[in-house]
Formats: structure tokens, sequence, C-alpha cells
């Protein structure tokens, strides 16, 4: 097959460069037209009307993904392989879709700078349904994606080590640069390591301010809270190096003068035992409700230490109380203690999960103070026949927190509800097995009312093949409070995919979703990804004329 030329006309980029001025002016006329939001989340009153103001249409600018880099160790040279932490290579691939729109120009690869034409070792197909590119990875790149040519675009990283430290499926997917992320999970206490890469494939430096939260309060960063990222490059800190001796860990990444990329690569040995190793990546901003889907049981006992966990964080400077609502396969289960959860500012709380029946679940965080929340859970491998030590590995996954409808009547802020359909799509690499976990989130979560939960959603699963084509579509019925788990059986038996996409209408009770990634020849090595939203649209923007000495 013919690989395309996969390169970024500067014309374009100039284009885009226009239009995001463009719209950061009219954002500020739009601004002082509905006010702005005070502390907290209140609107300020808003500035009178005036019979000028009218509705602008404003175009969607070029969009690009960027996608994290191989997993690596970074290790000093022992100089003879036995005693090695890496006694195995690591191989990495990119798979990306680019949905609904591959009639209009291809997307291209780029490196971080985005000057430099960037191949995979690996094919481009163009379908009328979508445009897929599925390659061996050499380094960090950047899925960049022309306005309005597109509806969806997933992408995903995946880095497989079958021996050493790094043992383990480390998948995360390629994101939209941003001002904000948050990222919950991860630790550096003994055994454990964590690099956080912050990207830019911008033209302007930005300079980052990190936060970070552990077990006891706020992390003290002094000058390292502070980092300049430059423009087509990407900066990488140990956590262990600036927030040593954390047994969990939350950070805030909020940038200046520019939008980056942000994750965390983390590993864990237990003695000299691999203890797994995933990618920790950007959740829902804090708000009043969260939810962590993809959470998976094999029936540990609450005191197992490696049954799954829940890390909630109230970033700011008030106590609050959360309730947890557990959905399963049957329904809504009782956590025994783990009803309601105690929440003290600035210190991230773990819940462990044990106890569970076998199966998936979904995790409902409702809080009354604005909460972040994320999920570690634990899979049990087995020891090489040649392993020094006889002590069976496992592989850990983390899992983000995805904002979601607060409940009816909460009290909730304009910027908390944040709710809606749950649309969007996950990219499946090639050598990988993979299902889909889906909960209906009734609208009504309390003690009892969650009990009696009425109504279900019918969602529509789209799969994306190897040809950019859709291979398959397939409806699932997904009960209010329940989880439903559609396996890899079920989808192999639907055709090859390399993309999935859900979909569900706005009127029906809102559905979170994951997709669960398992190598296909090692059952114990996994990884779960949360969907990536559709990408933005053309729209209105409302402007009117201001007084600028006023």
């Amino acid at each position: 097959m013919k690989r395309k030329n996969l390169t970024v006309p500067s014309a374009v980029r100039r284009a885009a460069a226009a239009v995001g001025a463009l719209l950061c002016a009219l954002a500020v006329g739009a601004l002082a037209t509905t006010g702005t939001a005070a502390p907290g989340g209140a609107a300020r009153d808003a500035a009178p009307a005036v019979d000028d103001a009218r509705s602008v249409p404003v175009a969607a600018t070029e969009t690009g993904l960027v996608c994290p880099t191989p997993a690596q160790l970074e290790q000093p040279d022992v100089g003879d392989d036995a005693f090695s932490a890496a006694p195995v290579a690591t191989t990495t691939t990119l798979t990306a879709a680019v949905l609904d729109g591959a009639d209009g120009e291809q997307p291209a690869v780029t490196t971080l700078d985005g000057e430099q034409e960037a191949e995979l070792t690996g094919p481009l197909e163009q379908g009328t349904d979508a445009a897929v590119l599925d390659g061996r990875l050499p380094g960090a790149r950047v899925l960049r994606l022309t306005p309005g040519t597109a509806t969806y675009a997933a992408a995903t990283v995946a880095s497989v080590t079958t021996e050493g430290d790094l043992r383990g499926l480390v998948a995360g997917p390629c994101v939209e640069p941003a001002v904000e992320h948050w990222l919950v999970g991860g630790s550096t206490s003994v055994g454990s390591s964590g690099r956080l890469v912050l990207q830019n494939p911008g033209r302007t430096a930005a300079t980052v301010t990190l936060q970070a939260w552990g077990a006891s309060g706020p992390v003290v960063l002094g000058s390292q809270s502070l980092v300049v990222v430059p423009p087509g490059e990407q900066v990488v800190t140990m956590l262990e190096a600036v927030a040593p001796d954390q047994s969990r860990l939350a950070l805030r990444v909020t940038a200046e003068g520019g939008r980056v990329g942000a994750y965390v690569q983390h590993h864990r040995i237990e003695g000299l035992v691999p203890a797994g190793a995933d990618l920790v990546v950007g959740g829902g901003a804090p708000s009043r409700t969260t939810a962590v889907s993809g959470v998976t049981s094999t029936g540990e006992t609450v005191d197992d230490p490696h049954a799954p966990r829940l890390d909630v964080l109230t970033p700011g400077t008030r106590a609050g109380t959360a309730r947890l609502a557990v959905l399963g396969p049957d329904g809504p289960v009782r956590l025994r203690g783990g009803e309601e959860l105690p929440l003290e500012p600035g210190q991230v709380t773990t819940l462990p999960l044990g106890g569970l029946p076998a199966g998936s679940y979904t995790v409902v965080v409702d809080a009354d103070v604005p909460v972040v929340a994320g999920a570690a859970v634990d899979r049990k491998g087995a020891a090489a026949d040649d392993a020094v030590i006889d002590e069976d590995p496992y592989d850990r996954a983390w899992l983000a927190g995805q904002a979601v409808a607060g409940q009816t009547g909460a009290e909730q802020t304009g910027a908390e509800q944040t709710g809606g359909t749950a649309d969007g799509a996950v990219a499946v690499p090639e050598d990988a097995v993979y299902g889909v976990t889906l909960s209906g989130v009734p609208d009504e979560r309390g003690p009892d009312e969650i009990e009696d939960a009425t109504g279900s959603t019918e969602v529509t699963l789209r799969g994306v093949g190897p040809d950019g084509e859709v291979a398959w579509t397939h409806a699932v019925d997904v009960p209010a409070g329940q989880t439903v788990e559609v396996g890899w059986s079920e989808l192999e038996e639907l055709g090859d995919a390399v993309a999935v996409v859900a979909e569900q209408p706005a009127d029906q009770p809102e559905v979170v979703w994951s997709v669960r990634l398992v190598q296909a020849d090692d059952a114990s090595l996994f990884s779960v990804l949360a969907p990536t939203p559709p990408l933005a649209a053309d729209g209105d923007v409302r402007v009117r004329r201001v007084d600028a000495a006023g």
C-alpha cells in the first residue's frame, strides 16, 4: 500500500493562528456582554444589554493532538544486561482514527515543532468514513487536523514491555493541549517512580506552574513549581526528586503563554518484582460530581493490597463529604464503610475497593465540595520460568475521572454543570484485544433513590476498521444504575476495529464508558482508557461594541 505524504502546509498554520487570534478578540467581547465568572463559580452581574449585540460565526481552528512518548526508564548504564532494569526492548505503537470527515484534507503526523514531517513505520489508510494511522512510534508526535475536517479524532500510544521494571501495557491517549490539566494517580514512595512529561506543540514558550497534593496535604515544590517549556519541545521532571516519599499524588498543571500536553509515566516494583506500569493522564476538572469507569474486581478481599482503590482530592480550602455510588453488573453495590467518605481539604483520600464481587464497575462520586478523582486497578501475572525470584508480577492501570452531570436539584454552579452525552471515541492498538464498559448514571443517586433507578439508554457503538470503513454497528441497552460489559469475544465476532465510537441520545440517562485494553499474548498486561470527546465545531460568538476606556 502506498503511503501518503503527511505534511502540514505553513499557510494552514498561519491561517489557523490568525483565526485563533480573532477568536480570542471575539471572546473578550463576548465576556463583556455576558459577564465573567467570579471565584467559586458564581457569575458577576452581566453588563446591560445593548441593541448592537450580534452573533458572529467563528470557524474552528486547527487542532493538534499531542501524543505520549514511548515508555522509558531513567537509569544509568550498569554495564551488564543481567542486572539491567530493562532487560528486553519496549515496543511502542501509535494508532489513530480521524472519523466522519475523511473526505477533507488528510491528517498529518509531525514532530512537536510542527516543521518536520514525521513518518510512521506503518501505513496510512484512507477510507470513506475515516483516515486510519497505524505504525511503530519512534518519538514524540502530534496528530494535526485542519479545521472542520472531522467530528472525532482518537489516537492511542501503547508501549509493551514483557520483563523488567517497566513490565506492563503502558497506554494513553493523544490529547488536545490545554492551559490546565488535573492528574490523579501515581506515587513516589520507595519502589515507585513518576516521570512528569510536559509537551509544547505550539510556537511560543509556555510557563507551567505545578501544584501537588499528597496524603498529608499540599506538597511544597519550591522553585521546582515553575517550569518553562520551549516551543516544539518537551520537559521531563522526575517526581521523586521534587515530591519524594508520597504514597499517593494529585497534580495540577497550569500553563501561560501557550497550551501544553501533560501526563505522568508511573511504574513501581516490590523488592525486585515488577508491580505495574502505566500512564496517569488528565481527567475531569474539579466538580461536585465525577465518575471513574472501568474498575474491575477479581473478588479481592478488603485487606488485599492489590485490590482496586479510589483516590479523591478536594483542592479547595473547605472540608467536605463525598457520597459514593458503585454501579455493578447487577445494579448498585453497597460498599461497606464507603457510602460516605470524609474529605479533608488539600489531602488525597484513598478508599480501598476490596470486597466487591468479581466484575466491572463504575464509581460515581457526589460531593458537597468540588473534587477530582481517579482509581488504580492491579492484575496478577505469572513469574517467568527462568526468573531469579519466584514471585508473581503485577501490572497496574490508572483510571482517570470523567465529568458527569450533577444530581437533579443539587446545588451546582454553572461551571460545574458539565454533564451531557457520552459521545466519544477510543483508538485500539492492533496488538491488543479490548472490551467496552458502559454504566448508566441515574439522575438521582441518593442511598434510597439509586436502588429504585429506572430507565435505560441505548448506546450505539461503531467500529472503524483498518481500511477506514465502518466495520460494524452495535446497539447496547444500558440500564440506569448498572454496568454493562461488551467483552472482547463479542466484539471480535463483530469484526476488526482500530477505533470504537460511542454515541447516545441526549434525552436519556447519561452513560459513562471506557475501554479496557489487554495484550493479545499476555492477558495480565492491560490498561484502561477513557473516551476522547468530539472535536469542537464551528459556532457563533455573541459580540458587541464596548468602550475600551470604561
